[in-house]
Formats: C-alpha cells, structure tokens, sequence
C-alpha cells in the first residue's frame, strides 16, 4: 500500500479519483494516505530519553540494615541488607 499511496502522492488525483481507478474505496484510500503521513518509512525512528529513574540517597546508618525505595505513588519497597 505505501507504492500504492506514493503513486498517488504523485497523480496529481484527487483521493477519490485516485482510489476509483484502482478499485480502492475513498475510505480505505484516506486511511492509508492518513496513516503513512505519520510514519515515513526513509527518517529513523526518534528515540526519546525516558526519565522513569531518580537520584537516591545512601546514608551510612548502621542500625536498620534495610533499603528502603519510595515510589512516587506511596507504595515503600523495603529490602533487608
């Protein structure tokens, strides 16, 4: 279908002309125009840095030996060391 809507990016056609001489209806021709102007298949796809990890703590205390990640929902995670 990518051919397909290439050609038809260059006729010059109307959607509707375009997908009557190929036997396509307006509506599937318009959903894979629509749908290959969002992806280009020639750019590579953009990788966008997640920022799911936050900077800890670590302290030297000796009495509770345990790790403790608090998640920004409330919910604690404690790990005995």
């Amino acid at each position: 279908m990518h051919k397909l809507v290439k050609e038809f990016r260059d006729s010059g056609l109307s959607q509707k002309e375009f997908a009557a001489t190929h036997g396509l209806t307006s509506g599937k021709m318009h959903y894979w125009v629509s749908k290959t102007a969002r992806v280009e298949p020639s750019s590579p796809p953009s990788i966008v840095p997640k920022k799911d990890f936050v900077a800890i703590s670590v302290t030297s205390e000796l009495e509770d030996r345990n790790i403790v990640i608090r998640l920004k929902s409330g919910v604690e995670i404690e790990i005995p060391v």
